[in-house]
């Protein structure tokens, strides 16, 4: 027999939930919350204009963070003191890097295109498959014929074709039997003039004038567009240290006021797992930072004296994609193939083969080893706590989903996913396994 306060009980229960709001409900409450963070990525993404120098100057001033919280020790140094000297210092630091590397690293871009253009890389791709064997050949003039060819002097005089009638010549589209090819082109002078005339174009002044009126269109467009990409450069200069400085003086009462928002309950636990992730993708992204920028510099030096052509250009750029874990090595294909041109464009036939693969190779792989066994262990040392076939694996992945990106947010994420199956969810499964937890999720 039931007890009347059960009843009693149940009855107000009911009459509660009739009057519980939506938000108090906690599947509604998940729903919100996953449609507000999906929101915000949305909106962010559609203000990048605005975010994106937002975020950038808080990554920057997260990794300056230590190094400004230990000089704001000194007694006579306040932190906007300390953050104005930092963005001195790296301003000079900037404008020096770039009035040593960036003439060189310009020069050698405009040799690249030029030689491009001139057809150089074409002329020494055809030696190149020359020499290839006969399976290989067909590819290779595949690829040759996007390279252009070099251009014909334009200073030769007018060639004149034979009189031949029995095999008439097409120049320009028309068929001229043994006249001079000066004449066909005078004959498609008169009848573009003609059609124009038809057309109500106009004479041949007005036709000269809309020339000359597309150029300048063509020519004021291009200006506004380089105008335009140096303003934005510029604002860009501007914007970032101008938030990174507010950020890095605000930089301790932002995280006073994070740890502030987490429950108490949980506060002491929560901290300590963000303390974890913190050490380690500080640590990660400060270290390949640094460790690239070395890396980049011994590469371009390196392939310097190899010979390589292009080198200071190459060895920077390879730099970058040093911050990817093994990801740099795409650059020894590179450079291999650059020196390659060049050695078979040379007239006594430059180097051997043998010389032209292991001296690029060779440099690669000393800069590797000084990587892993002197720099990684004396700026990043092991901060991801990860073996070397789940980086590469993670890379992969990162890659695949959201491509250079995702290669550079793989690691951190990966690393603090460790971090918190390790300290949360495996513990749980454990003691769900042995019988001492019904639930084996850690919430």
């Amino acid at each position: 027999m039931a007890r009347p306060g059960l009843k009693q009980d149940a009855g107000n229960s009911d009459d509660a939930l009739k009057y519980l709001h939506l938000w108090q409900i906690q599947a509604v409450r998940d729903v919100l919350l996953v449609a507000s963070v999906a929101g915000l990525v949305w909106l962010g993404y559609a203000l990048r204009a605005v975010t994106v120098p937002l975020l950038v100057a808080l990554l920057v001033a997260y990794l300056f963070e230590p190094l400004v919280a230990r000089l704001s020790r000194h007694p006579k140094l306040t932190r906007p003191m300390v953050v104005a000297g930092l963005l001195m210092t790296v301003g000079a630091l900037a404008i020096g890097v770039v009035a040593v590397f960036v003439p060189v690293a310009v020069a050698q871009t405009a040799g690249l295109v030029r030689d491009y253009q001139d057809g150089r890389f074409r002329e020494t791709a055809v030696k190149l498959s020359q020499r290839l064997p006969e399976t290989w050949r067909e590819q290779a003039d595949g690829v040759i014929e996007f390279l252009p060819e070099r251009e014909q002097d334009t200073d030769e005089e007018p060639q004149v074709v034979e009189d031949t009638p029995s095999q008439p010549t097409r120049r320009g589209g028309f068929v001229s039997a043994g006249r001079p090819a000066e004449v066909d082109e005078q004959r498609m002078r008169e009848i573009v003039r003609e059609e124009l005339e038809q057309a109500g174009v106009g004479t041949e002044s007005n036709t000269g004038s809309m020339h000359w009126l597309g150029v300048a269109r063509g020519g004021a467009r291009a200006a506004a567009i380089l105008i335009g990409g140096i303003v934005q450069i510029g604002f860009l200069a501007f914007l970032i240290p101008f938030y990174f400085f507010f950020f890095s003086v605000w930089f301790p009462a932002v995280v006073r006021f994070g740890r502030s928002l987490i429950p108490i309950s949980n506060r002491q636990r929560t901290l300590e797992l963000i303390d974890k992730m913190d050490a380690v993708v500080a640590g990660f992204v400060r270290g390949r930072i640094v460790v690239s920028m070395i890396m980049g510099l011994m590469l371009a030096v390196g392939w310097k004296i190899a010979g390589v052509p292009y080198s200071i250009v190459l060895g920077l750029v390879v730099g970058l994609f040093c911050a990817v874990p093994y990801l740099g090595a795409i650059g020894v294909p590179v450079a291999v193939g650059l020196l390659a041109f060049r050695e078979l464009g040379l007239a006594d036939g430059g180097m051997q083969w043998y010389w032209i693969l292991l001296w690029p190779t060779l440099v690669y792989a000393v800069v590797q080893t000084i990587e892993g066994y002197l720099l990684i262990p004396m700026i990043a040392g092991k901060a991801t706590n990860l073996d070397p076939v789940t980086i590469l694996v993670v890379v992969l992945a990162g890659g695949s989903i959201m491509g250079i990106y995702g290669m550079l947010l793989a690691i951190p994420v990966a690393a603090c996913v460790k971090i918190l199956c390790t300290d949360l969810l495996l513990p749980k499964i454990r003691a769900w396994t042995s019988g001492e937890a019904s639930d084996p999720l850690p919430m």
